[in-house]
């Protein structure tokens, strides 16, 4: 990892839309495209001085010492992904998120709610759309060349943030423009843009304490009501740095879903790692399908599934599916067959594997 910078930098996160489909149709070209798709990225960093601090299979994490320097880097991006030619129905479209602010130095990289603001703005847009925080807009709106403007989009409710965020839009000359409506908390729950029957593929994970009631008995109400609270906070913690969006919360119990499986699967190793410094364990299940939007929820075979995964997963154990498994071949990311399982009321067995980690993280490094 390059030289962390101190003080007030910019943060820029990406991802690639809708990354799940993508590799369903691309299948065994998704690797070279996801090659292709870092290299162009990764040249527009190093042209603008960006450090990348990290990369989780389709997502980079990279901050820039200065405000203009990370707008010129999406702006390069954009118009790198525009220009490239992708094979057919293989476009890469990629959504960035922009703020500045001073975020937290470890050893391992950046932490604190300014780190999560900019991932959080990222995740509200769409692939070709770069979002800013109020923070950066201030900074760089007298900057602007080259016909470069902004669109205030107004004040969104993020995940997991205190107050409402003013996002504004970079409108790049030549490149699309025009996007549907942010995707914020006041929107959730309703169907993703052009999914009209109201199904999309997308990646579950469920996430359980270990041991929860005999931790109760042992701490007592009070007690126990702080430590939930510590978990439920690392476990959100790691959720908003993967780019997950918490469903719903019973008990110990957290379902969470995912545009890619990369990240889900990042994302749970880094909670079972993270919870424990609590002096806990947890056990994690990830599936892959379709799944239904209907008024605010989300249901279906593929939630049930996932549910189904983590039930049968041991203490501190990571499990997904065959289908996760093959979602994110080309990925670096190798497992250890866990044999077959019957899981409760779904038919035939299925067969379950848990990531290698020591693949896992020489992948986001």
């Amino acid at each position: 990892m390059p030289e962390l910078l101190g003080g007030t930098v910019t943060v820029l996160h990406t991802d690639v839309e809708d990354s799940t489909p993508l590799t369903v149709h691309l299948g065994d070209r998704y690797p070279e495209i996801l090659a292709v798709h870092r290299a162009l990225l990764r040249t527009a960093f190093a042209a603008h001085e960006g450090r990348e601090v990290e990369t989780q299979g389709d997502a980079f994490f990279v901050v820039f010492g200065r405000a203009t320097q990370a707008i010129a880097a999406a702006v390069a991006i954009q118009r790198a992904l525009a220009a490239e030619a992708w094979p057919e129905g293989g476009a890469v479209r990629v959504r960035i998120g922009i703020h500045t602010g001073e975020p937290l130095r470890t050893a391992e990289g950046y932490t604190g709610l300014d780190v999560i603001r900019g991932a959080r703005i990222k995740e509200a847009g769409h692939g070709g759309q770069v979002l800013l925080s109020k923070s950066t807009a201030a900074l760089i709106e007298d900057a602007l060349i080259g016909g470069l403007s902004l669109r205030d989009l107004g004040a969104h409710r993020l995940k997991g943030l205190p107050r409402p965020e003013r996002i504004f839009q970079l409108i790049i000359p030549g490149l699309p423009a025009d996007f549907p409506p942010l995707r914020s908390l006041d929107t959730r729950g309703r169907p993703r843009p052009g999914l009209a029957s109201g199904r999309v593929l997308t990646t579950v994970l469920f996430v359980d304490m270990v041991g929860a009631t005999e931790r109760l008995v042992a701490l007592g109400d009070r007690r126990w009501l702080e430590v939930r609270a510590q978990y439920t906070a690392l476990v959100r913690q790691e959720l908003a740095r993967h780019g997950g969006e918490e469903i719903n919360v019973v008990a110990d119990e957290i379902f969470a879903v995912f545009d890619g499986a990369v990240a889900a699967i990042h994302c749970g190793c880094a909670i079972r790692d993270a919870v424990q410094g609590l002096g806990m364990a947890v056990r994690v299940g990830i599936h892959a399908g379709e799944v239904e939007y209907d008024d605010g929820t989300i249901g279906g075979i593929t939630v049930d599934t996932g549910a189904r995964i983590m039930g049968v997963a041991q203490p501190g154990e990571v499990l997904v599916s065959n289908t996760v498994k093959e979602l994110v071949a080309g990925s670096g990311i190798t497992f250890t067959d866990r044999g077959t399982h019957v899981l409760k009321g779904l038919p035939g067995e299925w067969r379950l594997f848990t990531p290698d980690e020591p693949e896992v993280r020489a992948s986001t490094s």
